[in-house]
This record gives structure tokens, sequence and C-alpha cells, in this order.
């Protein structure tokens, strides 16, 4: 009999035990969009998803801890993810975006209402200059390394692999989101990955476990993401976190940007319960889901 998806997931559910103070590492809130405007030039446009929605998202995943990151069509008015993580209170925290207007008494500030690392989007942003990359990199890491944040970035395999030399060097530490663009169809041919490896083993870089259909396209339980993400928590499992990449926001082709693109249908307590079979080791399951974010987001 071929497994279902239903099957699938039911086998997954039973595997694994979410430890007390587990946090997803990644997920974005939606405001409303005459309150909370977009920027005019916006990739897409997602629907409006509030903090109701994320507050029943981590009861359903069993999670009391988590991340909101700064999406890429607010540009840098982190108004919302602030706002809703100062509702939350001790359990959240925020990754914003700045820019060369965003004062230091501004990062001051949002710092005192939970922000805890830089955001730099530059997939979404189509941004594949590695000298523009390298540069906004030094300029933002001597910005923020008083502040004590760290810089997240979204940016292909190969980017990343070109400045690698200069994430060695900087003065803060660099979270490197959805598996660091790795693919997991034929990864271990990829020439990026010796160098990601580096990075992560020498505590310099996070590896963010998250956004896995951005990654693989074997749904419901992607088989070919297993060996990658063991490969980077045998590196170095106390630089690996866990994000669920919720509300899952999507663009098309062929949709403007003004138009709203339905969220990717998405099983998130799935692939929450991957993590078993990623990861088979309790201690090493409580560092990606507890210590880990605990340590990098300064959860109490």
């Amino acid at each position: 009999m071929p497994l279902t998806h239903q099957m699938v997931e039911s086998a997954l559910r039973s595997k694994v035990t979410i430890p007390s103070g587990a946090c997803d590492c990644h997920v974005h809130v939606i405001g409303p969009y005459l309150k909370y405007p977009m920027t005019a030039d916006r990739v897409y446009t997602p629907p409006e998803c509030g903090l109701a929605e994320l507050r029943k998202h981590l009861q359903e995943l069993e999670l009391s801890r988590v991340v909101l990151i700064q999406p890429s069509f607010y540009g840098s008015d982190n108004t919302f993810q602030l706002l809703c993580a100062q509702e939350m209170g001790d359990s959240a925290r925020v990754v914003i975006v700045i820019d060369e207007k965003t004062s230091d008494q501004e990062i001051a500030n949002m710092v005192a209402m939970g922000a805890r690392g830089i955001r730099m989007n530059l997939s979404t942003s189509g941004i594949f200059d590695v000298h523009l990359v390298r540069k906004q990199f030094i300029e933002v890491a001597q910005r923020i390394k008083d502040f004590d944040l760290h810089i997240q970035i979204y940016a292909s395999a190969k980017v990343l692999t070109a400045i690698a030399d200069t994430i060695h060097t900087l003065p803060v530490c660099v979270v490197l989101d959805h598996f660091a663009s790795i693919k997991a169809d034929g990864f271990q041919e990829q020439a990026e990955l010796p160098v990601i490896l580096d990075l992560v083993k020498s505590g310099q870089v996070y590896i963010k476990l998250s956004g896995v259909y951005r990654i693989s396209s074997a749904s419901p339980n992607y088989a070919e993401v297993k060996d990658l993400a063991q490969l980077y928590i045998e590196t170095n499992p106390d630089r690996i976190l866990w994000g669920s990449d919720w509300p899952h926001t999507n663009t098309l082709p062929g949709i403007p940007a003004t138009q709203v693109t339905p969220y990717r249908i998405v099983d998130d307590m799935g692939i929450l319960h991957l993590l078993s079979d990623w990861i088979p080791d309790p201690q090493n399951q409580a560092k990606v889901l507890v210590s880990n974010p605990e340590r990098l987001y300064r959860f109490p």
C-alpha cells in the first residue's frame, strides 16, 4: 500500500517530544494593509496574517519561543514585527532591517524592544554583486558590533561562498538562512558545500534549518534533506537553528507585485517532526530547538 500524506504525518508525529523552551527561529507577521503599508518597490504582496494567527501556529506546534523576521516588503520600517514581539513579551525576539537613515539611537531603541539581529535579504532583492555584498557586510557589521547584534543573511550559496573570507573576519556572528541555500538534491557535489561547512565548523556562523521547501521539492517527508541536515549537525551542533518560515510567503511568475499572492500550503507540524529523523540524538535536538536560540537571541 503506498504511503499517504496522512500516514506519513501520523508516523512523524509519534517520533519526537518537543522540549520546554523550544523556539521557531523564522516567522513573519503581516499587519493590516491600511495601518502598516508595504513598500512601493516590493516584489510581492502576501495576505494579512497577524499576532492571533502566530499564537495559534506556536500553540499547535507546542513551541514557547519565537523569532520574528522583518520581511522584505516592509523595508526598514520594523514597526509591526517589534510591536508584536512586545505584545508577546520575553517569549519573542526580532531580526530587523536597517538602512543608511537608521540612527544609532533608533537601533538602541529597537534592541530594547527585542531586536537581536540585522537581516540582509539578498535573494528576494535579487542582489548578486559580490563586491557590493562584501561592502554592505563590512559596513553593517561595524555599525552593529557594539549593540550585540548578529547579521542574518539570505543569499545564494554562490554569493555566500564568494564572501566567506569576509564572514570569517567580521566582528559579529552571522546566521545563514534556509540551509545556507544548498540544494538538497546532489548536495555532496556542490562546490559551495565545503566552504559553508568550514564556516559552521569555525563557530562564526549559524545555519538555520528553515524553509525546507526552498531547497527541496520532495514533499511531504523531504527524504533527500536528511543527509544534508545531519551533515550540518555533525559539523557543529552548537551552531544549528530551526525555523518554520511560517506563514510561508510565496512569489508566483506573472503575478503583479501589488496583487495578493496566496501562501504556500505547508504541513508545519510534519516538517517540525522531521527533526526526529534529521537529529536522532535528543541532546542535539534540544540544542537546535532550545539552547542555541536561547544563546543567540538572548532569551531569559
